[in-house]
């Protein structure tokens, strides 16, 4: 048996990561993977999972067609609600269990962790152990991907809510990277946009170090009292309010509303 494990925060609060990790539609454009449930579906029909919920996965768009034969079953082993979720895949001569576990982090963020485990079928036991060390980069690469996966996975379920906002206005989020969470705003960010992703709050909040404008094409006088009171307080607490990538429409704005001097400009 081979296992690894890995932890990601997210700046979402512990319940909309649960929501956004355990209601699955019958396809998910994250994973490029179709699932077809034995039970538990809401009133608009994707699935909801439980304990012993049993499911078959197959790569890529059924659109309706019968899965193939020999498409990977599975089924959900262990279930504690906003806590812990594990499945277990059966493949013909092998399985493999993923556990997502949940905990509440700082500033209203979530911690999530993933273990993967590998249990090989029957065989020899020499041929397990040779290829046991090729099997733990394996694992440990697919709890990196399943890490890496998780704020696509909270984006799409954030679109899924909100079908009538067109995506370019929708893809705008703060994002956890190697210096600490910065503020991407991409498309256009206009009044709507800004009420959506709760600005001013999150802001707020979260520890915020940079804010990266290189996808933006348009933002709306609103979003920038927000940020002034974000650069305000960074400046008071002897921090750089650093605003990454070139644009000059943005930079262009700046001046106008004579804000060039509060921001630092990293492009």
């Amino acid at each position: 048996m081979t296992t690894a494990s890995g932890t990601r925060e997210i700046p979402l609060p512990r319940q909309s990561v649960w929501q956004a990790l355990t209601v699955l539609a019958p396809y998910c454009p994250v994973c490029d993977v179709s699932y077809i449930f034995s039970d538990g579906t809401d009133e608009e029909g994707s699935a909801t999972m439980g304990k012993g919920t049993r499911f078959v996965c197959v790569a890529g768009r059924l659109d309706g067609a019968p899965p193939p034969q020999g498409a990977v079953k599975g089924e959900v082993v262990e279930w504690v609600p906003q806590r812990r979720i594990e499945t277990r895949l059966e493949l013909t001569s092998e399985r493999w269990h993923t556990r997502i576990e949940l905990a509440d982090a700082e500033e209203g963020s979530t911690g999530v962790t993933v273990t993967v485990t590998h249990e090989p079928g029957r065989g020899s036991r020499l041929l397990r152990a040779v290829r046991r060390r090729s099997m733990q980069r394996t694992v440990q690469r697919t709890v990196h991907s399943e890490l890496a996966k998780l704020p696509d996975h909270m984006q799409q379920v954030a679109e899924d809510r909100s079908p009538s906002l067109p995506k370019e206005r929708r893809l705008s989020s703060i994002e956890h990277e190697a210096a600490g969470r910065v503020l991407h705003l991409r498309g256009e960010v206009d009044a709507a946009v800004v009420q959506q992703l709760e600005l001013q709050r999150q802001l707020e909040e979260l520890a915020v170090v940079a804010i990266d404008v290189r996808e933006l094409t348009y933002i709306d006088s609103t979003a920038f009292a927000p940020l002034l009171r974000w650069a305000q307080r960074a400046s008071r607490a002897g921090r750089r309010a650093v605003v990454r990538g070139a644009n000059q429409d943005f930079d262009d704005t700046l001046g106008v509303m004579g804000m060039t001097a509060v921001f630092v400009r990293e492009r």
